[in-house]
């Protein structure tokens, strides 16, 4: 699910133009003749001015970010999630010790509250003024409807983001799928290539697997699929990519500074695996693990995962005939 605590834009946006914002607010400060007009996300991370329009001066800047505990008008509008106006700050015991007002001269303040689609609070759109101020029912009319067209852009950016989600990730196990895995594979290859680092392709089955779904149903199959990718999230660093191809088939690609790295690892795995399984009361199962490695030589990544899944079936073979004896 799309995150809407995550910063939506880092300098340049890619689902809506910034510049129709920036008009938006260049729009508004000239109707109320302020000097200053913002529109500031919110998040557990501070509070950043996505776009500015001031004449007047001011400590803000675009893009910056001040600390969540920082004493705000923007910070009350967001905490309580409605409408605030101050037009004579300075003479408002509530109001007049503000930094914005004691340091910047801010004397009136109008801030709305800016929803994601579900209800969430995105941050605030808002007017400052160094003088006092009398703004009518019109003026509340008017950006009021200025900041529901910036909200139906917000609605643009979380069903971008929702199909994009739906496209690149395995519907049960809500990692990438094999079309996500393969582009941002080839990505972290190039740029191996590029910086000269080592980059290994684990290529993951679970033995037994189709037993385990004759035995047990498809319910618990496909539960042992998920605490497979669970694992494999939990216990891999967050700049591995790891994905499923289908069935129970998984594949993790990761950078490496040594080779003699990579057995821990999988032993890791394994065990971690067993655990949980054991834990959600299923029968240990194990993994039959291929690898692959970059070469000095440019290759596409389809011909690693070939190879991986060459050595995994190589030691899938062994484990049946390990049974057997």
């Amino acid at each position: 699910m799309f995150d809407t605590d995550q910063w939506a834009f880092s300098g340049v946006d890619g689902q809506i133009s910034l510049h129709k914002w920036q008009k938006t607010i260049d729009l508004i400060t000239g109707l109320f003749s302020a000097p200053c007009g913002y529109i500031v996300q919110a998040t557990s991370k501070g509070y950043r001015v996505v776009i500015r329009a001031n004449e007047g001066g001011s400590h803000f800047e675009t893009n910056s970010i001040l600390p969540p505990e920082t004493p705000l008008f923007c910070k009350y509008v967001a905490e309580n999630n409605n409408t605030l106006y101050v037009n004579n700050a300075s003479n408002d015991a509530q109001w007049s010790t503000m930094p914005e007002v004691v340091e910047d001269g801010v004397e009136s303040y109008l801030g709305l509250p800016i929803h994601w689609p579900e209800g969430e609070v995105f941050g605030t759109l808002c007017l400052k003024d160094s003088k006092k101020t009398s703004y009518t029912d019109e003026y509340f009319e008017l950006i009021e409807q200025l900041r529901d067209l910036i909200e139906d852009d917000l609605a643009l950016i979380y069903s971008f983001e929702q199909m994009r989600e739906i496209a690149m990730l395995d519907p049960l196990t809500h990692i990438y799928n094999r079309r996500a895995l393969c582009m941002l594979a080839q990505q972290k290859l190039n740029l191996a290539q590029r910086l000269s680092f080592n980059v290994c392709c684990l290529f993951i089955d679970i033995n037994d697997f189709k037993k385990l779904n004759d035995t047990c149903g498809h319910e618990v199959g496909d539960k042992a699929l998920i605490l497979l990718a669970n694992t494999l999230t939990t216990h891999l660093r967050e700049a591995d990519i790891v994905g499923r191809l289908g069935g129970d088939e998984f594949v993790v690609v990761m950078q490496l500074s040594e080779l003699s790295q990579l057995d821990p690892i999988i032993d890791k795995i394994s065990t971690e695996y067993s655990k949980i399984l054991l834990q959600n009361g299923i029968c240990a199962l194990t993994l039959s693990v291929g690898e692959s490695y970059t070469s000095q030589e440019k290759q596409p990544f389809e011909s690693l995962l070939n190879l991986a899944d060459k050595e995994m079936y190589k030691n899938k073979q062994a484990y049946k005939l390990t049974k057997k004896v």
